[in-house]
């Protein structure tokens, strides 16, 4: 089974330093521009406000590119990557009383409580054993609702080596996460709309599956 690269940091360091992803307006890649979130800053601008979220935590941040325009008011947004050039550009250009940026390892940093934890497109690049640490280090932080990506059309998961890329259905084996309480799916058009079904799922962070 692939594991957690030795230094998983360096991984993605390398492909914010050589726009890996090739994308002119976000270093995270096409995923993150302005175009493609369109639906999903809607939809998650409304999620804030009917759950109460006053504290989030969104990790990988990546570049802000798209977050910066979603309206936060009153909220305080921890924004982390394991980038940490990254995080250093993010704070000089975005920080703020209410907005900041740290370096955290989502498989080992312990993570603040918060009222939410958003980790958009990162499970998919993870290996099993790296979504089971972090699943891990998310239930230890005792936050109340956890958002992640799920493609919920997906019918096999797979393993991959850290720094890859595959869909996953986090309803399926071996995650078997439950029901979530609330999806947003995100029509997305990257792949020429072959995985419309991306969605972002919302649960309880008590509720999540022990995989260790």
């Amino acid at each position: 089974m692939p594991g957690v690269s030795a230094d998983e940091s360096d991984v993605f360091a390398r492909y914010y330093r050589n726009n890996f992803w090739s994308d002119p307006e976000s270093l995270s890649g096409k995923g993150s521009s302005i175009s493609a979130t369109g639906r999903l800053r809607e939809k998650l601008i409304s999620l804030l406000k009917e759950r109460g979220i006053k504290s989030m935590l969104d990790i990988p941040c990546g570049d802000y590119n798209w977050m910066k325009l979603v309206q936060k008011p009153g909220l305080r947004y921890l924004g982390a990557d394991i980038v940490k050039e990254m995080v250093e550009k993010n704070n000089r250009e975005y920080k703020n009383n209410f907005t900041e940026f740290s370096v955290i390892n989502i498989t080992k940093g312990q993570l603040p409580k918060v009222d939410l934890i958003l980790t958009r497109d990162c499970f998919v690049h993870f290996s099993y054993e790296a979504i089971t640490k972090a699943v891990s280090e998310i239930k230890k932080s005792e936050s109340k609702y956890f958002l992640t990506t799920s493609y919920p059309n997906w019918r096999k998961n797979f393993n991959i080596r850290t720094g890859l890329w595959r869909p996953l259905n986090l309803s399926k084996i071996p995650f078997n996460f439950p029901e979530p309480i609330e999806t947003i799916l995100e029509e997305s058009e990257e792949n020429w709309g072959v995985f419309k079904d991306k969605s972002l799922n919302l649960y309880s962070v008590r509720d999540l599956p022990s995989l260790l």
